[in-house]
């Protein structure tokens, strides 16, 4: 042992002599960064330093450098400690910090993402408090040196505990007191008692915030009273792999009455999930209502490195290009028995964020996508694009949780070309909810069948498919289009023809079509068209209309949605055609605020 420590602070010494500053050592250039475990803390608790390293090739051995804010910050060195099997040397002089690990004996090294090690500082005085990573230095266990500048910095602000007194005039004059800082209603930040960090044996870092009852009851009756607000949001403090929020099950259903409207919105550096409380009136939840220590959890996490190596080859193929992390969204019921995944939300579409770092400035060639590790399948999502600060904001709508990710894809057709629902075609085709009838054709003046569009609106809304659920008598097994129909039919988007029936092969015509596109809207606003209209449709034709569809043209038609096939007529019984389908979803989509 000590013939290993020797070699390894001998090497230490040697280092800048050894090796020029920024020489790499094996594959790819290593980086790191310094999080935080909270955003802020009170004087006298304690704030948790991770150091993470990313592309790390046979990591034996480090010393990191930290300059802090020794006037605010005190440091544990007795609290501090590397992820990994290994022993430490920990110097404190005065503002800076070394701290120098090694495994022992012929272990290999440590690869890939993973966190290095946390260092405890103990909250010393009020104000900004900032640490500073200068340096890593690096040892493999062939005791090969790199040093690596790095000046990767992170704050944390630090509350008074007890509010401060002034200072009285002679005589026994009473002080002045400074009143404490009042809480944003709106936000919830966990304090360092509420967090559980850890590190897996994959080098996957985690956080988990378990929220206090008493203090998010209090949050929700303060947000009633005086926000005016609908969002809480939780703020996930540092820059971890998993990221998890921990509520009580009783808290949230005992306010649920005041609280059908309020929204629960998690954030991390990894995205954004916002969940509406009005969820909890589903069977899964509610069924819980009496269960003691039942507790809600909201996940979102970093894709498994392997999930995005099998991702990335199954689109490189297809001209596709991944922007930005695979994220996986999970709603977890836990009890102290068992835990429940929960997927669907039935009728309710609920929002995420994902951050890209970079700017996707056409979005018609992006969409968030929806995989499935196991079948290697992926669908299209809702989604909606902003640009803001260089970087890009991907908000997905969708009623089912799972693993996500963002795509760039340009699709043309041939015969698109000087076509007037060109643009339309292409970027739904882009988004991979339209196909071509060939790889280079769209053939855009085909008519469609009912099976089709429903097919389309399903796709469309990124609604999961209904396999083996047969609805309609008509419908087989085996056609290609039964699990979106069925789907469509579950949903409440298509009816039959006749008891039992659904005709899927019969051409559907124009207002069929607009009858479907309406009540698509419906389910996504959460609203239902009325079967009756007491308004007209504004064209000539209007008496050729079924009494079934004469609403939802009207309605259309008022929202802009429809345009007639000529200046005074709808045509309401003529066939659609590929080209119609497309500019009905895409308007559907827009409308709904589902894409750009």
């Amino acid at each position: 042992m000590l013939r290993k420590t020797g070699i390894f602070f001998t090497v230490m010494m040697l280092l800048f002599t050894v090796i020029p500053i920024g020489t790499a050592v094996g594959a790819g250039i290593p980086s790191f960064k310094v999080n935080l475990n909270v955003s802020q803390i009170t004087v006298g608790d304690n704030v948790v330093v991770t150091i993470q390293g990313n592309n790390m090739t046979d990591l034996y051995g480090y010393e990191a450098v930290l300059t802090y804010d020794a006037d605010r910050l005190d440091f544990k060195p007795d609290q501090s400690n590397g992820t990994f099997e290994g022993f430490k040397i920990a110097q404190d002089s005065g503002n800076q910090v070394t701290f120098a690990y090694s495994k022992m004996h012929d272990k290999a090294g440590e690869n890939g993402d993973l966190a290095i090690c946390t260092l405890t500082f103990k909250a010393m005085k009020s104000g900004q408090a900032n640490v500073i990573l200068d340096q890593m230095t690096t040892v493999t266990s062939q005791e090969l040196p790199s040093i690596w500048h790095v000046n990767a910095q992170a704050a944390v602000k630090i509350n008074d505990t007890i509010p401060g007194s002034g200072t009285g005039g002679g005589g026994g004059g009473g002080g002045t007191t400074t009143p404490p800082t009042k809480e944003d209603p709106n936000s919830y930040v966990p304090k360092e008692s509420e967090l559980r960090i850890e590190t897996a044996q994959d080098g996957q870092t985690s956080v988990t915030a378990v929220i206090d009852s008493k203090r998010l009851a209090q949050k929700l009756a303060d947000l009633q009273a005086t926000s005016g607000s609908r969002v809480l949001s939780f703020e996930i403090p540092g820059e971890y792999d998993m990221n998890a929020l921990q509520l009580p099950l009783s808290t949230l259903l005992g306010s649920l009455k005041d609280h059908k409207d309020t929204i629960l919105s998690v954030r991390s550096h990894l995205g954004t999930y916002d969940l509406p409380m009005s969820i909890l009136n589903h069977a899964d939840f509610a069924s819980l209502a009496g269960v003691e220590g039942a507790t809600l959890i909201i996940r979102i996490d970093k894709a498994k490195s392997l999930y995005e190596t099998q991702f990335d080859q199954s689109i490189s193929d297809k001209g596709m290009v991944r922007a930005g992390d695979m994220i996986d969204y999970k709603i977890i019921l836990k009890t102290k028995d068992k835990e429940e995944e929960i997927h669907s939300f039935g009728n309710s579409f609920v929002t995420r964020v994902m951050h890209v770092d970079k700017m996707i400035q056409d979005s018609s060639a992006a969409t968030a996508v929806v995989y499935d590790p196991a079948t290697g399948e992926m669908k299209f999502v809702p989604s909606v694009f902003t640009v803001n600060g260089g970087k890009t904001e991907v908000k997905v709508i969708r009623n089912t949780n799972s693993l996500y990710a963002i795509v760039q894809n340009k699709k043309t057709f041939d015969d698109m070309i000087g076509h007037w629902a060109k643009q339309d075609v292409e970027q739904l085709a882009s988004k991979m909810i339209i196909n071509g009838t060939s790889d280079r054709a769209y053939t855009p003046e085909m008519q469609v069948t009912r099976a089709q569009f429903a097919a389309l609106l399903v796709r469309g809304l990124g609604l999961p498919a209904e396999a083996g659920k047969n609805v309609f008598a008509d419908v087989a097994d085996t056609q290609w289009y039964a699990p979106e129909v069925n789907a469509a039919a579950k949903y409440g988007l298509v009816q039959g023809v006749a008891e039992g029936e659904f005709n899927p092969d019969a051409q559907i015509t124009r207002e069929q079509m607009v009858v479907m596109m309406m009540k698509a809207i419906g389910l996504v606003k959460g609203t239902s068209a009325s079967s009756a209209s007491t308004v007209n449709a504004p064209f000539a034709d209007q008496d050729l209309l079924s009494d079934y569809a004469r609403s939802a043209v009207a309605d259309a038609a008022g929202k802009g949605l429809i345009h007639g096939k000529t200046e005074t007529t709808f045509a309401p019984q003529d066939v659609a055609t590929r080209a119609e389908a497309a500019v009905i979803i895409k308007r559907v989509l827009q409308y709904a605020n589902l894409i750009n």
